[in-house]
Protein backbone atom coordinates (compact mmCIF):
# COMPACT_ATOMS: atom_id res chain seq x y z
CA UNK A 1 0.00 0.00 0.00
CA UNK A 2 1.24 3.31 -0.92
CA UNK A 3 -0.81 5.25 1.77
CA UNK A 4 1.24 6.49 4.73
CA UNK A 5 -2.40 6.38 7.32
CA UNK A 6 -5.05 3.06 7.18
CA UNK A 7 -7.83 2.91 8.78
CA UNK A 8 -9.74 -0.06 9.80
CA UNK A 9 -12.95 0.07 11.31
CA UNK A 10 -16.48 -2.00 11.70
CA UNK A 11 -18.29 -3.47 14.33
CA UNK A 12 -16.88 -5.22 17.34
CA UNK A 13 -15.94 -8.80 17.18
CA UNK A 14 -14.98 -7.97 13.31
CA UNK A 15 -11.25 -9.31 14.09
CA UNK A 16 -10.07 -4.99 12.92
CA UNK A 17 -7.29 -6.04 15.81
CA UNK A 18 -6.12 -8.93 13.53
CA UNK A 19 -6.15 -7.26 10.56
CA UNK A 20 -4.32 -4.61 11.85
CA UNK A 21 -1.20 -6.79 13.13
CA UNK A 22 -1.65 -9.26 9.86
CA UNK A 23 -1.58 -5.75 7.63
CA UNK A 24 1.57 -4.51 9.63
CA UNK A 25 3.48 -7.71 9.85
CA UNK A 26 2.64 -8.07 5.90
CA UNK A 27 4.49 -4.50 4.94
CA UNK A 28 7.54 -5.14 7.36
CA UNK A 29 7.71 -8.88 5.46
CA UNK A 30 7.42 -7.63 2.07
CA UNK A 31 7.98 -3.46 1.71
CA UNK A 32 10.35 -2.99 4.66
CA UNK A 33 8.51 -0.58 6.05
CA UNK A 34 7.41 -0.41 9.89
CA UNK A 35 4.00 0.26 10.49
CA UNK A 36 2.53 0.67 14.39
CA UNK A 37 -1.15 0.66 15.58
CA UNK A 38 -2.94 3.25 17.16
CA UNK A 39 -6.32 2.58 18.88
CA UNK A 40 -9.36 4.35 17.62
CA UNK A 41 -11.95 2.59 20.33
CA UNK A 42 -12.81 4.91 23.07
CA UNK A 43 -13.50 2.26 26.08
CA UNK A 44 -9.78 0.86 25.22
CA UNK A 45 -8.44 4.30 26.24
CA UNK A 46 -8.88 3.17 29.92
CA UNK A 47 -6.70 1.55 32.05
CA UNK A 48 -8.68 -1.33 33.52
CA UNK A 49 -11.22 -4.29 32.65
CA UNK A 50 -8.95 -5.33 30.44
CA UNK A 51 -10.78 -8.41 29.41
CA UNK A 52 -14.30 -6.90 29.44
CA UNK A 53 -12.65 -3.94 26.38
CA UNK A 54 -11.05 -6.73 24.91
CA UNK A 55 -7.34 -5.02 25.33
CA UNK A 56 -4.84 -6.51 23.19
CA UNK A 57 -3.35 -9.52 24.50
CA UNK A 58 0.41 -9.76 25.51
CA UNK A 59 1.30 -11.51 22.19
CA UNK A 60 -0.61 -8.90 20.21
CA UNK A 61 1.29 -6.00 22.09
CA UNK A 62 4.67 -7.82 21.14
CA UNK A 63 4.07 -8.42 17.42
CA UNK A 64 3.23 -4.91 16.64
CA UNK A 65 4.09 -1.48 18.39
CA UNK A 66 0.50 -0.07 19.90
CA UNK A 67 -0.18 3.69 21.18
CA UNK A 68 -3.22 5.06 22.83
CA UNK A 69 -4.53 2.05 24.70
CA UNK A 70 -4.52 2.10 28.82
CA UNK A 71 -3.70 6.03 28.82
CA UNK A 72 -7.05 6.82 31.04
CA UNK A 73 -7.49 6.18 34.46
CA UNK A 74 -11.22 4.97 35.31
CA UNK A 75 -11.74 8.54 36.51
CA UNK A 76 -11.21 10.71 33.61
CA UNK A 77 -13.27 11.76 30.84
CA UNK A 78 -12.52 11.66 27.25
CA UNK A 79 -13.79 13.25 24.01
CA UNK A 80 -13.59 13.19 20.55
CA UNK A 81 -11.42 16.34 20.47
CA UNK A 82 -9.34 14.54 23.40
CA UNK A 83 -8.40 11.63 21.04
CA UNK A 84 -8.01 13.27 18.05
CA UNK A 85 -5.17 15.49 19.41
CA UNK A 86 -3.76 12.59 21.02
CA UNK A 87 -3.91 10.40 17.45
CA UNK A 88 -3.11 13.54 14.98
CA UNK A 89 0.63 13.89 17.32
CA UNK A 90 0.83 10.42 17.29
CA UNK A 91 0.64 9.67 13.70
CA UNK A 92 2.51 12.70 12.80
CA UNK A 93 5.45 11.11 14.62
CA UNK A 94 5.39 8.35 13.14
CA UNK A 95 4.90 9.58 10.10
CA UNK A 96 8.32 11.99 10.51
CA UNK A 97 9.95 8.26 11.56
CA UNK A 98 8.82 7.05 8.14
CA UNK A 99 6.35 4.54 9.56
CA UNK A 100 2.77 3.80 8.50
CA UNK A 101 0.14 4.51 11.00
CA UNK A 102 -2.80 1.82 11.11
CA UNK A 103 -5.55 3.45 13.12
CA UNK A 104 -7.73 0.80 14.47
CA UNK A 105 -10.94 0.90 16.15
CA UNK A 106 -14.54 0.84 16.19
CA UNK A 107 -15.50 4.53 17.62
CA UNK A 108 -16.02 6.17 14.28
CA UNK A 109 -16.75 9.47 15.66
CA UNK A 110 -13.38 9.37 16.26
CA UNK A 111 -12.19 8.29 12.79
CA UNK A 112 -14.56 10.52 11.00
CA UNK A 113 -13.16 13.74 13.40
CA UNK A 114 -9.71 13.03 12.92
CA UNK A 115 -9.81 12.65 8.71
CA UNK A 116 -12.34 15.47 8.24
CA UNK A 117 -11.44 18.25 11.19
CA UNK A 118 -13.30 19.18 14.04
CA UNK A 119 -14.92 22.21 15.06
CA UNK A 120 -13.72 24.59 17.14
CA UNK A 121 -16.47 24.03 19.53
CA UNK A 122 -16.61 26.06 22.91
CA UNK A 123 -15.13 24.55 26.27
CA UNK A 124 -18.26 23.64 27.99
CA UNK A 125 -17.58 24.54 31.81
CA UNK A 126 -18.27 21.71 34.31
CA UNK A 127 -21.02 23.45 36.15
CA UNK A 128 -23.11 23.79 33.08
CA UNK A 129 -22.44 19.98 32.76
CA UNK A 130 -23.10 19.25 36.30
CA UNK A 131 -26.69 21.09 35.64
CA UNK A 132 -27.22 19.14 32.68
CA UNK A 133 -26.41 15.81 34.04
CA UNK A 134 -28.96 16.70 37.21
CA UNK A 135 -31.42 17.22 34.04
CA UNK A 136 -30.81 14.16 32.77
CA UNK A 137 -31.64 12.61 36.37
CA UNK A 138 -34.68 14.27 36.63
CA UNK A 139 -36.43 14.12 33.64
CA UNK A 140 -35.80 10.23 32.40
CA UNK A 141 -34.13 9.27 29.50
CA UNK A 142 -36.67 9.20 27.15
CA UNK A 143 -38.27 12.89 28.08
CA UNK A 144 -34.17 14.42 28.40
CA UNK A 145 -33.96 12.55 24.30
CA UNK A 146 -37.42 13.30 23.24
CA UNK A 147 -36.15 17.34 24.03
CA UNK A 148 -32.48 16.44 22.49
CA UNK A 149 -34.34 15.51 19.21
CA UNK A 150 -36.42 19.24 19.37
CA UNK A 151 -32.80 21.05 19.56
CA UNK A 152 -30.85 18.76 16.95
CA UNK A 153 -32.87 16.37 14.99
CA UNK A 154 -30.27 15.91 12.15
CA UNK A 155 -27.67 14.05 15.20
CA UNK A 156 -30.61 12.39 16.78
CA UNK A 157 -30.81 9.94 13.25
CA UNK A 158 -27.82 8.54 14.31
CA UNK A 159 -27.56 8.66 17.96
CA UNK A 160 -29.22 5.84 20.23
CA UNK A 161 -30.85 7.00 23.14
CA UNK A 162 -28.95 4.68 25.32
CA UNK A 163 -26.23 6.26 24.67
CA UNK A 164 -25.74 8.20 27.55
CA UNK A 165 -22.31 9.84 27.00
CA UNK A 166 -23.34 10.77 23.57
CA UNK A 167 -26.49 12.44 24.38
CA UNK A 168 -25.62 14.38 27.78
CA UNK A 169 -22.64 15.95 25.18
CA UNK A 170 -25.22 17.22 22.42
CA UNK A 171 -27.80 18.72 25.19
CA UNK A 172 -24.54 20.25 26.70
CA UNK A 173 -23.49 21.68 23.59
CA UNK A 174 -26.90 22.79 21.70
CA UNK A 175 -27.80 24.65 25.07
CA UNK A 176 -24.57 25.90 26.02
CA UNK A 177 -23.56 27.21 22.65
CA UNK A 178 -27.21 27.64 21.20
CA UNK A 179 -26.22 25.83 18.31
CA UNK A 180 -26.63 22.02 17.40
CA UNK A 181 -23.53 19.39 17.37
CA UNK A 182 -24.66 18.60 14.56
CA UNK A 183 -24.22 21.92 13.02
CA UNK A 184 -20.90 22.59 14.94
CA UNK A 185 -19.52 19.32 12.41
CA UNK A 186 -20.81 21.20 9.23
CA UNK A 187 -18.91 24.06 9.62
CA UNK A 188 -15.87 22.00 9.93
CA UNK A 189 -12.78 23.98 8.17
CA UNK A 190 -11.69 19.94 7.16
CA UNK A 191 -7.95 21.45 7.81
CA UNK A 192 -6.89 17.42 8.44
CA UNK A 193 -8.47 15.89 5.13
CA UNK A 194 -5.77 17.94 3.35
CA UNK A 195 -3.39 16.74 5.97
CA UNK A 196 -4.34 12.90 5.51
CA UNK A 197 -4.83 13.25 1.33
CA UNK A 198 -3.12 9.65 1.09
CA UNK A 199 -5.77 7.41 3.33
CA UNK A 200 -6.58 3.67 2.85
CA UNK A 201 -10.10 3.49 4.56
CA UNK A 202 -11.13 -0.32 5.03
CA UNK A 203 -14.53 -1.27 6.92
CA UNK A 204 -14.90 -4.91 8.17
CA UNK A 205 -18.59 -5.70 7.64
CA UNK A 206 -18.73 -9.40 8.01
CA UNK A 207 -21.98 -11.41 7.31
CA UNK A 208 -24.86 -10.51 10.09
CA UNK A 209 -25.40 -13.99 11.69
CA UNK A 210 -21.34 -14.99 11.65
CA UNK A 211 -20.68 -12.11 13.60
CA UNK A 212 -23.14 -12.62 16.13
CA UNK A 213 -22.10 -16.25 16.47
CA UNK A 214 -18.46 -14.64 16.90
CA UNK A 215 -19.44 -12.00 19.43
CA UNK A 216 -21.10 -15.24 21.62
CA UNK A 217 -17.83 -16.81 21.28
CA UNK A 218 -15.80 -13.29 22.52
CA UNK A 219 -18.65 -13.61 25.76
CA UNK A 220 -17.35 -16.87 26.18
CA UNK A 221 -13.94 -16.53 26.04
CA UNK A 222 -14.49 -13.23 28.35
CA UNK A 223 -16.03 -15.38 30.96
CA UNK A 224 -13.50 -17.90 30.91
CA UNK A 225 -10.29 -15.82 31.21
CA UNK A 226 -11.76 -14.18 34.52
CA UNK A 227 -14.23 -11.49 33.52
CA UNK A 228 -15.87 -11.98 36.87
CA UNK A 229 -13.24 -11.84 38.59
CA UNK A 230 -12.22 -8.28 37.02
CA UNK A 231 -15.25 -6.61 37.27
CA UNK A 232 -15.34 -8.03 40.90
CA UNK A 233 -11.63 -6.42 41.78
CA UNK A 234 -12.80 -3.33 40.04
CA UNK A 235 -15.73 -2.54 42.41
CA UNK A 236 -13.11 -3.24 45.42
CA UNK A 237 -10.77 -0.80 43.96
CA UNK A 238 -13.35 1.78 42.88
CA UNK A 239 -16.08 1.95 45.37
CA UNK A 240 -19.51 3.76 43.80
CA UNK A 241 -17.82 4.29 40.86
CA UNK A 242 -19.81 6.27 38.39
CA UNK A 243 -17.77 7.30 35.50
CA UNK A 244 -17.44 6.17 31.89
CA UNK A 245 -16.33 2.48 32.44
CA UNK A 246 -20.10 2.15 33.60
CA UNK A 247 -20.93 1.91 29.61
CA UNK A 248 -18.49 -0.88 29.20
CA UNK A 249 -20.80 -4.05 27.40
CA UNK A 250 -20.67 -6.72 30.54
CA UNK A 251 -19.89 -4.58 33.42
CA UNK A 252 -23.30 -3.64 34.53
CA UNK A 253 -24.31 -7.45 34.14
CA UNK A 254 -21.62 -9.21 35.55
CA UNK A 255 -22.52 -6.80 38.87
CA UNK A 256 -26.13 -8.03 38.88
CA UNK A 257 -24.20 -11.29 39.19
CA UNK A 258 -22.10 -10.57 41.80
CA UNK A 259 -25.23 -9.19 43.56
CA UNK A 260 -26.99 -12.37 42.83
CA UNK A 261 -29.82 -10.98 41.07
CA UNK A 262 -29.04 -13.04 37.66
CA UNK A 263 -27.72 -16.52 37.05
CA UNK A 264 -24.26 -16.81 34.92
CA UNK A 265 -26.43 -17.53 32.06
CA UNK A 266 -28.74 -14.62 31.94
CA UNK A 267 -25.48 -12.82 32.82
CA UNK A 268 -24.19 -13.55 29.66
CA UNK A 269 -27.35 -13.38 27.30
CA UNK A 270 -27.74 -10.09 28.20
CA UNK A 271 -24.47 -9.29 27.73
CA UNK A 272 -25.15 -10.91 23.92
CA UNK A 273 -27.80 -8.56 23.56
CA UNK A 274 -25.94 -5.46 23.85
CA UNK A 275 -23.19 -6.90 22.09
CA UNK A 276 -25.26 -7.39 19.08
CA UNK A 277 -27.41 -4.17 19.31
CA UNK A 278 -23.78 -2.18 19.58
CA UNK A 279 -22.21 -4.63 16.60
CA UNK A 280 -25.95 -3.35 14.70
CA UNK A 281 -25.77 0.52 15.23
CA UNK A 282 -22.01 0.32 14.01
CA UNK A 283 -22.41 -1.15 11.17
CA UNK A 284 -25.13 1.05 10.35
CA UNK A 285 -22.91 4.09 10.96
CA UNK A 286 -20.01 2.72 9.07
CA UNK A 287 -21.99 1.69 6.04
CA UNK A 288 -23.63 5.44 5.91
CA UNK A 289 -20.71 7.22 6.93
CA UNK A 290 -17.69 6.12 5.78
CA UNK A 291 -18.94 5.47 2.07
CA UNK A 292 -15.41 5.78 0.67
CA UNK A 293 -13.98 3.37 2.45
CA UNK A 294 -13.34 -0.40 0.96
CA UNK A 295 -15.32 -2.41 2.40
CA UNK A 296 -14.67 -6.00 3.01
CA UNK A 297 -17.29 -8.77 3.96
CA UNK A 298 -14.82 -11.01 5.66
CA UNK A 299 -13.34 -11.29 9.21
CA UNK A 300 -10.06 -9.59 9.70
CA UNK A 301 -8.32 -12.96 10.49
CA UNK A 302 -9.61 -14.49 7.02
CA UNK A 303 -8.67 -11.41 4.71
CA UNK A 304 -5.94 -12.32 2.42
CA UNK A 305 -2.96 -9.95 2.03
CA UNK A 306 -1.37 -9.92 -1.76
CA UNK A 307 1.95 -9.21 -2.02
Amino acid sequence: MASNLIVIVGPTASGKSELAIKLAQHLRNTSNVDAEIINADSIQLYDELKILTAYPCCDSLAKVKHHLYGVLSPHETSSVSFWVDLAAAKIRQLHQQGKVAIICGGTGLYVEALLGGISNIPQIPADFRAEVQKKFEQMGRDAFFDLLQNLDPDLCKTLHKNNTQRILRAYEVVSYTKKPLSSWWKENDREREAEYREVSQIVLMPPREQLNARCLLRIEKMISNGAIDEVEQFVKKYPGYDGSMNNVIGYKEILSLLNKKISISECMELMLIRTKQYAKRQSTWFRHRMKNSKIITEFGSDVVLCS
